[in-house]
């Protein structure tokens, strides 16, 4: 494919590219409206999450002890210790325990609603855990809301309203868990707190730190001074999502997996470490495999994450933004990601229609398609998810499809160009003119334009007579073999056949790649007088092979003229062909149809070459040349001035060298 600047492309060339180029952003755009994207943005947004803060704060490597939230996980082996469930009274031992240690609050992400069974000991055992949990308000239990699919499960009776917190999760496609519950309202209208925010107003109050509505909306939530807008059903890269209830985004900066976590038996056993509890948040819950509360998350994407993880999670989210400030992600409008859809597009689109050079537009269009992430990437650092996938789209597809436009127009220029030339011209000047074809093209043609060239018109004396003697099949024969001369002869001088007819020739030197300067003239001039004379030699040898076969000899007659002509393509787009006019041309074919007894002297040989005074001014002194003077000539009122071209100019050798 080749593909050069598109500066000499006109509006009926760009057209085909330009509509389809909006074409795949409206197509884009469209099916970014139907949700086809949300999965792949989803994706890449998780990607980007854990290697970002969005308030430009610490990184994920933030070490275990600089979270205010530890862990304390009930495996298999506290299964084959005292049994499952646990039983509540060693529940209750461990929030004793937990209590004496100085924790900021508690949540046991376990439920218990009610004693195991009905007898005496389960139901003491389960007293025993009410009578601990209402003598510690830091204590928090959870309970199940009611969802379609599935019952809720209730908090345990002896539990206070403020002591009780819903674990339900919000799930993505694939179980990952991106947004967290604040507070939910059920059938009733009644609201339900979050274990994580019930935990974490717990460890804020404390710090003196409250949690309330916005003075701005009294409809969101702040913490400290940092407000928590509840997400809707656009935000980020969701469409159409149930935003239900008071949902605010995970920000995934710190990896659940690397919260310091304590073993429930060293609780037990008096292992914990001196201070690792006092002032921090605690929750309980099971890591072992046995129990079925799998969930995945953004910052652990290559192992299964258990469910009261992504709730201490929450919580150590929610108390930064307490006391760091650290304010959750943010959204834009659905017209700002168009925008940032529409304008990658058109970046595309400008690049490859306007600007783009064959050496780097496909290497920039693919390079291209990682600006889209940049950015979001940036945007997501300071807490702002714009997705990515639907503008990278839209370059790849507006791009692409200008491109192949683009190459199938540029392709169907080039093979025209070629019927105007190839036949014409030597390969040389064909590539030179598909290399320079911006300066010389337009709308699929040659442009019309004047240019400064020299004009040769050749024919031969007395073909009329020849044609009427010889055969059909010798007399193409013969002027086949000299037409197939002279055309080499002039292509290696540089110059361009513009037509045959019968035995006559029409070349110009300077186009179809115009000359500019004087010093290209000048040599355009002199190329095309040495060429005639080179005709004259080609000639010469034509004779001695038509004599040998027993057909006619010929003479040549040549006229060259340099001035002013119009060049430019004529004919329908099925068939064209590229010629020059002018008054420039009528003076060549004047001189070379020059009656004999017109001229001074008249000539004998074997070729005539005729030129006017201004191709003689640019000769110099590179070629023997007699003048004429002034001789009328047919069609003129004024006569010219005429030279021939006797020869070239051989340097004479110098006295007293070897």
């Amino acid at each position: 494919m080749a593909l050069g600047g598109a500066t000499g492309h006109t509006i009926r060339d760009r057209g085909p590219g330009i509509g389809l180029g909006f074409a795949a952003i409206l197509g884009v755009l469209a099916l970014a409206r139907t949700g086809l994207f949300e999965p792949a943005e989803l994706a890449v947004a998780d990607r980007i999450r854990p290697a970002t803060r969005a308030d430009g704060g610490t990184s994920p490597s933030e070490s275990e002890s600089e979270s205010a939230v530890v862990l304390v996980s009930i495996g298999e082996s506290d299964f084959e210790a005292h049994g499952y469930p646990i039983p509540d009274d060693v529940l209750a031992r461990a929030l004793e325990l937990l209590v004496a240690d100085g924790a900021s609050a508690i949540g046991l992400d376990l439920y218990r609603p009610s004693p195991a069974s009905g007898d005496a000991r389960d139901l003491e055992a389960w007293t025993a855990l009410g009578g601990v949990v209402r003598s510690s308000p830091k204590v928090v239990l959870a309970e199940l809301l009611p969802a379609l699919d599935a019952p809720g499960i209730p908090a345990p009776r002896f539990a206070r309203p403020e002591q009780v917190g819903f674990n339900n999760m919000l799930v993505d496609p694939g179980r990952v868990v991106r947004r967290g519950y604040l507070y939910a309202w059920d059938d009733d209208g009644t609201a339900h707190v979050s274990l994580a925010l019930r935990l974490a107003s717990l460890h804020l109050a404390a710090n003196g730190i409250s949690i309330g509505p916005d003075p701005d909306d009294p409809e969101a939530v702040q913490i400290g001074g940092t407000p928590l807008p509840p997400l809707d059903s656009e935000f980020g890269a969701y469409v159409g999502l149930d935003a239900g209830g008071y949902q605010i985004p995970l920000d995934a900066t710190r990896d659940v997996a690397r919260f310091e976590n304590l073993r429930f038996g060293d609780l037990l056993a008096g292992r914990v470490p001196e201070g690792a509890i006092q002032q921090r948040v605690v929750v309980v819950g099971t890591d072992a495999p046995s129990v079925k509360d799998d969930f995945n998350s953004p910052s652990s994407q290559t192992e299964i994450v258990k469910g009261y993880r992504l709730h201490a999670e929450l919580a150590d989210q929610l108390i930064r933004v307490g006391l760091k400030g650290d304010a959750p992600l943010r959204s834009k409008p659905n017209a700002v990601e168009a925008a940032m859809t529409i304008g990658f597009g058109l970046a595309a689109l400008t690049f490859v229609i306007g600007i783009g050079a064959s050496s780097w537009v496909v290497p920039v269009l693919v390079a291209g398609l990682a600006l889209p992430f940049v950015l979001s990437s940036m945007l997501f650092a300071r807490g702002i998810w714009l997705p990515g996938v639907a503008p990278a789209l839209a370059w790849a597809a507006a791009g692409g499809l200008a491109l192949a436009a683009r190459a199938y127009s540029e392709a169907r220029a080039q093979r025209q160009l070629a019927s105007l030339f190839r036949r014409f011209s030597s390969s040389r000047v064909a590539e030179e003119l598909w290399r320079q074809r911006d300066a010389i093209m337009e709308g699929g043609r040659p442009r019309p334009r004047r240019v400064v060239l020299t004009a040769l018109i050749s024919d031969l004396e007395g073909f009329t007579s020849v044609a009427e003697k010889l055969e059909p099949e010798r007399l193409l024969e013969w002027i086949d073999g000299y037409l197939d001369a002279m055309t080499r002869v002039i292509e290696d001088h540089g110059g361009h056949v513009d037509d045959y007819a019968g035995d006559g020739i029409k070349a110009n030197f300077g186009v179809p790649v115009p000359s500019e300067s004087d010093e290209e003239r000048t040599r355009d001039a002199r190329r095309a007088v040495a060429c005639a004379l080179a005709m004259g030699r080609a000639l010469a040898d034509c004779n001695r092979i038509w004599a040998a076969a027993g057909l006619p000899l010929a003479r040549q007659r040549i006229g060259l003229v340099t001035g002013p002509a119009v060049v430019g393509a004529v004919g329908s787009d099925a068939r064209m062909k590229y010629t020059s006019l002018g008054d420039t041309i009528n003076a060549a074919a004047r001189l070379e149809a020059l009656a004999e007894p017109a001229l001074p002297g008249g000539d004998e040989g074997l070729q005539r070459v005729l030129i006017g005074e201004s191709t003689r001014r640019l000769l110099g002194e590179a070629f023997v040349v007699e003048d004429l003077g002034l001789t009328s000539v047919k069609g003129r009122s004024e006569p010219i001035h005429i030279f021939r071209v006797l020869g070239e100019r051989v340097a004479e050798p110098q006295e007293g060298r070897a």
